[in-house]
């Protein structure tokens, strides 16, 4: 299968880009590949060093080392010694938070028939676990328990070949999208507009709560897809504007496949029109375009 990818982002009016606190990964692909790993964090910007926080779970995500033992102790690592402010040293004593929605793609090894056997397993066994290895000498506070609720699966899934699998993992409200043929065929972890709040659960720098790979915190998914299936990776603010979109009628998927082509009006600046109408919440806003062919 060939990959290619492409990441739109902008940080939030009145900020800088020196504060956007979000996080992608990989930063442009385009390769002939078996398998594939990619994934967005938001950074909770209350937080300190959110930036930070969700490039680290980007970046271990995309190598297969979501050990979030590990990368708690590497956050701190990163921000010891350094000479805070006092409300700066507060927040950095409560750590890092942020939203992770990471997606595994693999091409199927057989026939169309025998692809759709392994694609029902891979979707019947998916696992937590299979993402949030126990670090060596570490215990583990939560179960291996997972669950899909929330994400929804429309019926243009049966259609087209099987071409290979995929699995995803999401912690917080961003979100992944499945498109095929200009058509939503899977979201979630949210899969409505009016489910976004202020309060998700998030992924903690510093909280062994956020470790436990149990429901209900920790969302698992999987499924299949298609030659020029495309999959959108989204941060919370964009998530929800594409699901209202959607809802009332004017599917914005044409538009996400044309973006970056030369005709097309920057993403920047589509963002800025759809802030300014207030169609869009201001925050950091990221997606992450990943194409299969």
């Amino acid at each position: 299968m060939r990959i290619s990818t492409r990441a739109f982002h902008v940080h939030k009016r009145g900020g800088t880009e020196d504060e956007y606190e979000d996080a992608f990964f990989p930063d442009g692909f385009a390769e002939q590949v078996r398998g594939f790993r990619c994934a967005v964090a938001d950074g909770a910007s209350e937080s300190a060093f959110a930036s930070q926080w969700a490039q680290l779970l980007v970046d271990a995500f995309g190598r297969r080392e979501l050990h979030l033992a590990h990368l708690q102790a590497k956050w701190q690592k990163s921000i010891g010694g350094k000479r805070l402010p006092w409300f700066l040293e507060k927040k950095a004593r409560r750590g890092a938070f942020a939203a992770l929605i990471g997606l595994s793609i693999r091409a199927a090894g057989a026939a169309t028939a025998r692809a759709r056997i392994a694609a029902n397993r891979a979707v019947a066994s998916v696992s937590a676990a299979d993402w949030m290895p126990q670090a060596p000498g570490s215990r583990d506070n939560g179960s291996d328990e997972s669950h899909s609720n929330g994400w929804h699966t429309g019926s243009g899934c049966h259609r087209g070949e099987i071409d290979g699998t995929w699995r995803a993992i999401a912690v917080g409200d961003s979100c992944l999208f499945q498109v095929r043929d200009d058509e939503l065929i899977t979201v979630g972890p949210l899969s409505r507009s009016d489910q976004f709040d202020n309060s998700p659960f998030l992924l903690g720098s510093k909280s062994a709560q956020s470790i436990g790979r149990n429901a209900p915190h920790v969302s698992v998914h999987a499924g299949t897809w298609s030659r020029n299936d495309r999959f959108y990776l989204a941060t919370d603010a964009m998530a929800q504007w594409l699901l209202l979109r959607d809802e009332a009628g004017l599917p914005p998927w044409t538009m996400l496949r044309e973006l970056g082509e030369q005709d097309t009006l920057p993403f920047d600046e589509l963002v800025t029109e759809m802030r300014l109408e207030h169609d869009l919440h201001n925050d950091d806003t990221t997606l992450l375009r990943v194409e299969v062919s």
